[in-house]
This record gives structure tokens, C-alpha cells and sequence, in this order.
């Protein structure tokens, strides 16, 4: 999947489309999306511990397991609606994404011991 998918499927989720349901994606959306894609991209790589690489335009393939898909369109979708100032739609995406972030974390078992004095 490239970043431009990822983009398009975050703009369908905002519903910032057109009456025959063409998405409008403006010059100035267009021309903040690599910063805000890499903006999640790195924090989902780091959190699949993944090395950090950021993507240089919306033509790059993405690099995450396919269950990170839909969660890098929902922090994509939140950091969209922050920077046109669509504040609900950003409260929704951003809680969706932090939601969705968790599941992907890898949990580590923690011992239940009685501390002890040698």
C-alpha cells in the first residue's frame, strides 16, 4: 500500500468529499501530508519496533503489518482534521487511533512476586 492509498482512505474516513463522492484533496492538504503521514508512520514503526524510516513522498510504499494498516489512516485522518480545524472530527480520529495504537503494542508478562529479604 502506498501513503497516497493510506491518504485517500483518511480523507474518505473525514468525508471530505465532494456530492458525487470525489475526494477533494486540496493543494494545501496535499502539500502538508508527508509531514503529518511520517508524523504517525514513525510512531507506529517504533511501536511495531520497526527502525525509523520516514517516507520522502506520497508515491512510497509503507512498510507495517497489514493489521497497522487502518490505524495509520486513523492517526493520519486526526492530524488532517487538526490542521483544517475540524476540531470534532480530530477528537474522534485522535481517540480511534490511540484505541487502535494500544492493540498493536506488544504486552509483556509482568510476575506477581512477594518481595523477600535475603
Amino acid at each position: 500500500m502506498t501513503a497516497n492509498e493510506v491518504l485517500m482512505k483518511s480523507m474518505a474516513l473525514l468525508g471530505y468529499s465532494d456530492n458525487d463522492g470525489n475526494l477533494q484533496l486540496t493543494q494545501r492538504i496535499r502539500g502538508r501530508a508527508v509531514p503529518l503521514f511520517n508524523l504517525v508512520y514513525n510512531d507506529l514503526r517504533r511501536v511495531c519496533e520497526l527502525p525509523r524510516k520516514p517516507i520522502v513522498s506520497l508515491t512510497d510504499e509503507i512498510e507495517l503489518p497489514e493489521e497497522a494498516e487502518d490505524v495509520l489512516a486513523c492517526g493520519v485522518a486526526s492530524y488532517i482534521a487538526l490542521s483544517e480545524g475540524d476540531d470534532t472530527m480530530q477528537y474522534m480520529f485522535s481517540a480511534e487511533y490511540q484505541q487502535r495504537r494500544k492493540g498493536l503494542s506488544k504486552v509483556s508478562e509482568i510476575e506477581d512476586v512477594i518481595p523477600t529479604v535475603d
